[in-house]
């Protein structure tokens, strides 16, 4: 297990399975066992902070959830080509079917006064995933050598033999010389060996959703684990990740809950965020010495991460806006004149400190809470473009009032050409925003050329994980305005969330652009600063924030 885990692990653990079980008594760790109003068991993944299903969801559990008539879509008439019994996985579901499953089990248990209102079920996360699946680079503190990423990316669950060990799983073993299992499609869950950590099929039988997606044209979900109809090699890598859209229905696709206590997460996670600010500080201390970065930039940096100045401002000690000088508004959103634009513009995304007071002034119950812990100071997320609107307008409103906007003056979110102003590419040629997206593939917002990739250190929360030769000291969302900015002051243009604009996409008016890449992007082609994404106004995600800008009757 990951070692800053471990002694909250020891300590919350009996907690946690008492409270979900309503029993008094907890299991020791290594026979950590929850069983719920159906049946469904779930153990513990080191490296993780939640329990995971040992099995993939069956065709009883989701029956049951069918029968209790709250789900709109009529799945009960979707049937597989071929038979399959009560224990056999559930199959033709897509991303939707099992949030929705995951959604009702834990409204039931919550009502039923089984579980607590900080407990509850939902996918894993691909990073989760990959620790059930036993990937050592989703645990380890200590960084891997090249030579170990390279053999750990070409191994399997069970291991690195080729093919399959007989019991390894469920596949397409006809294409498999040498392989066998005596199922032609699925089998009954646990037939197959388990995982050290006692889960069965996370190899084989059907491929698993995971709460990932990306922000694409058509959206995509993750898929992991493989199927009865999958045979290649390099599929059935542990490491692997299948893209599909999540409307597929397939009968090799279904799903495996975990059960999160967010109590116990918060805990363990504020033990991760000590030691990211620790690694952060000695890295600090690193650069500084070498002479490449200012060290009263890095202090100012290291002190936005410590959680410092997250209170709101008094209206009376500042300054109205005015076109072309710097302004701080009472919930500390921060903007810069912006050269080539008659807009102040964001210097960081918005926070939670503005968005909470937002939702208690105003009673308004939009958005979503994200599946880890964020300070007052991390971006909001969760948050659709409807609901970016609506604050937008309340803001207004009470600045107005606060008498730090003159008339006719408001808040808004940026228009693309402010968004590609901001990020280094001035004006660029084209109509829309679909014809500039992706024009431009040598500027990054931290820099332009060979030099800007990978992303110099203190330039950019990304999955750094999975971008060889980079590194950032954040698991998932950095509090905002915690890592350099351009020459304007603007941070996180690329990276940390991703941010909606003002602007309908081209053909599709219910469809509005989206900029930047986030905290999950790992790729040149999602962190071009010319990069665009596009998506229903009322979506949103884990990983999607917004910024504001002060338009003065442009």
């Amino acid at each position: 297990m990951c070692p800053r885990f471990v002694r909250f692990f020891s300590l919350f653990f009996g907690m946690f399975l008492s409270a979900a079980s309503g029993e008094g008594a907890a299991l020791p760790a290594d026979q950590a066992l929850m069983e719920n109003t159906l049946g469904m068991k779930f153990r513990a993944v080191p490296g993780t902070t939640v329990l995971f299903s040992v099995y993939e969801t069956k065709v009883a559990d989701f029956e049951a959830f069918l029968k209790a008539g709250t789900y709109k879509e009529r799945l009960d008439t979707l049937r597989p080509h071929f038979a399959q019994t009560s224990e056999d996985p559930v199959v033709l579901v897509n991303l939707q079917d099992a949030i929705a499953f995951c959604n009702w089990l834990t409204q039931k248990e919550q009502a039923e006064g089984r579980i607590k209102s900080n407990q509850g079920y939902r996918l894993p996360t691909n990073k989760e995933w990959n620790a059930a699946a036993g990937l050592e680079s989703s645990t380890s503190t200590k960084d891997m050598s090249t030579t170990a990423k390279v053999e750990e990316s070409l191994s399997f669950v069970w291991g690195t033999q080729w093919p399959p060990p007989v019991g390894s799983g469920n596949f397409q073993s006809a294409e498999i010389p040498g392989a066998q299992d005596d199922y032609p499609f699925t089998s009954p869950v646990g037939k197959f060996n388990p995982t050290a950590v006692g889960l069965y099929d996370v190899a084989g039988n059907v491929w698993e959703w995971t709460m990932d997606m990306r922000l694409t044209a058509n959206a995509e979900g993750a898929l992991r684990g493989g199927s009865w109809a999958y045979f290649r090699r390099e599929c059935l890598t542990a490491a692997y990740v299948y893209r599909v859209p999540v409307g597929l229905r397939a009968p090799t696709i279904g799903f495996r809950c975990i059960f999160e206590d967010k109590k116990r997460t918060a805990e363990m996670l504020a033990a991760e965020s000590a030691a990211e600010l620790n690694a952060l500080k000695k890295r600090q201390e690193e650069m500084t010495q070498k002479g490449n970065v200012d060290k009263a930039e890095v202090d100012k940096l290291l002190k936005r991460s410590d959680g410092e100045e997250v209170a709101a401002l008094d209206p009376k000690t500042l300054t109205p806006a005015v076109p072309d000088k710097p302004f701080t508004q009472p919930l500390r959103l921060e903007f810069a004149p912006l050269p080539g634009t008659k807009v102040l513009f964001g210097k960081t995304e918005v926070m939670l400190l503005a968005w909470q007071a937002f939702t208690k002034a105003t009673g308004f119950r939009g958005g979503i809470q994200p599946a880890f812990t964020a300070s007052p100071h991390h971006p909001v997320v969760g948050i659709s473009w409807d609901e970016a609107q609506a604050f937008c307008t309340w803001l207004t409103d009470r600045d107005h009032q606060n008498q730090l906007l003159p008339a006719g003056a408001r808040y808004r979110l940026p228009r693309d050409t402010e968004w590609s102003v901001a990020a280094g590419l001035g004006v660029e040629p084209g109509a829309d925003p679909a014809v500039k997206h992706l024009a431009n593939k040598s500027q990054f917002p931290w820099g332009d050329g060979p030099s800007a990739w990978p992303p110099p250190s203190l330039s950019v929360n990304i999955d750094a994980n999975n971008v060889p030769g980079s590194r950032d000291s954040f698991a998932k969302t950095a509090p905002v305005g915690s890592l350099l900015p351009t020459k304007e002051g603007i941070h996180d243009l690329g990276g940390n969330v991703g941010e909606w604009c003002e602007d309908p996409w081209p053909g599709a008016p219910e469809e509005r652009v989206i900029r930047g890449g986030s905290w999950i992007s790992s790729t040149k082609e999602a962190l071009y600063s010319s990069v665009r994404q596009h998506q229903a106004r009322t979506f949103t995600r884990y990983d999607l924030g917004f910024r504001l800008v002060v338009d003065f009757g442009s």
